[in-house]
């Protein structure tokens, strides 16, 4: 059986190899099989980061053109109307036929796509780092279909956000089967006559509550594998209410972008806190590393944790207008800003700011030789800097 997702990665492995040279897309999957690449999905361009035999590394842009504002409104409005389940969380792959969104494809074409690489000194029709990082593309589609909302130029959880506030789809969740409807009157209301009124309530019974008996007598028995045991089941059952509960006053946090920062968001919770060990385990941290999660999901929330856990691959021009920022701050200013992947560093201050998934910055400082999270994550990155140079200022006072 097709999976949804699939239809969206076949699509678009079937853009990326109609106009791509065998040689190339032989390549491209040569390089994909050694290379362990972390794709990185940004409006209008997916990229990735590629090794080169002298030592240096590549980074190929596979570039979309973004849909306008105008766009996004009718699409948006098309899949209330059109798209099972989305209201719920899902996309259905009839999304990505263009008639169930406003005649607008979010699926690019061939001659929608454009090649980017620092490769060559000239942009290329295509190269094998492009072309693997559609390849990269087109397989995390397998699992999930948001990464096309995102690359179009409006993330999915906006889109479900928005959804949910009018009320989501229309129409049924199974294709298969007509909304059900609700069946007329037997006889239309007569000129003069009233309605027919609706039976009154009865009298509530009276119950001998007296002798009432418990029908659980005992302890449950275990649960059989490969089910988790009573306690995790319990603990799972004491974070959905957690988390209906901060649905319903509004207190909802959003959502975790990966398993580690949603273990980070469970275990600081009391029915998640006795599963701390499970997770440093699934994670591969020490008992330091897992301490430093936490402090990175109190101050920044999931996308804090996330951006502890993980590194990301932004945009040049992000980090280089991050550092314009942060230069009239620097104590020591001739000296050398380091910057790789979402990690900005200032040696010489001896501090540290990660761009995160939610698009803040998040700061850091080392005391201990390793870096920790500390409070202030900020859009600013200067903002984001001089919470970190507070925090290693409040250090230096501790430690005399």
């Amino acid at each position: 059986m097709t999976r949804p997702a699939d239809v969206w990665a076949r699509a678009l492995t079937a853009a990326l190899t109609t106009t791509t040279d065998t040689a190339i897309l032989r390549a491209a999957h040569r390089l994909l099989a050694v290379e362990d690449a972390q794709l990185n999905v940004n409006k209008g361009f997916a990229t990735a980061k590629f090794p080169l035999p002298d030592g240096r590394s590549v980074r190929p842009r596979l570039l979309v053109e973004e849909l306008t504002g105008e766009q996004w409104d009718r699409v948006e409005a098309a899949i209330a109307t059109h798209a099972p389940g989305t209201g719920t969380g899902t996309v259905s792959d009839e999304c990505a036929d263009p008639d169930r969104t406003a005649g607008i494809p979010l699926l690019p074409s061939a001659q929608d796509l454009s090649h980017v690489c620092t490769c060559t000194p000239t942009p290329p029709d295509s190269c094998a780092h492009t072309v693997a990082v559609g390849l990269l593309l087109a397989e995390r589609l397998r699992t999930t279909a948001a990464p096309i909302f995102t690359l179009r130029g409006r993330p999915h959880q906006q889109i479900k956000k928005r959804l949910r506030a009018t009320g989501g789809p229309t129409v049924a969740t199974s294709p298969a089967r007509a909304p059900t409807a609700v069946p007329p009157p037997a006889t239309d209301p007569v000129p003069g006559i009233p309605a027919q009124q609706p039976a009154p309530m009865p009298e509530p019974a009276d119950l001998d509550l007296t002798n009432a008996r418990p029908v659980l007598t005992g302890p449950l028995p275990p649960p059989p594998a490969p089910l988790p045991g009573l306690p995790a089941q319990n603990a799972l059952v004491a974070d959905a209410a957690h988390r209906a509960r901060a649905l319903l006053t509004g207190t909802e946090q959003p959502d975790a972008p990966d398993t580690g920062s949603d273990l980070a968001r469970f275990t600081a919770l009391a029915h998640g806190a006795p599963f701390r060990q499970s997770a440093m385990d699934h994670l591969g941290l020490d008992i330091v590393g897992m301490g430093h999660l936490t402090l990175a999901h109190t101050h920044g929330g999931p996308a804090g944790a996330a951006a502890y856990l993980h590194r990301y691959t932004v945009d040049q021009d992000v980090l280089a207008r991050a550092q314009a920022e942060i230069q009239p701050l620097r104590p020591a200013p001739n000296t050398t800003v380091e910057y790789e992947d979402n990690h900005l560093t200032d040696p010489a201050a001896g501090v540290q700011i990660r761009y995160g998934p939610d698009g803040r910055w998040h700061p850091y400082l080392a005391p201990y030789g390793a870096w920790q999270p500390v409070p202030g994550p900020s859009a600013d990155p200067a903002q984001a800097y001089r919470a970190a140079r507070a925090a290693r200022a409040a250090a230096r006072v501790r430690a005399r």
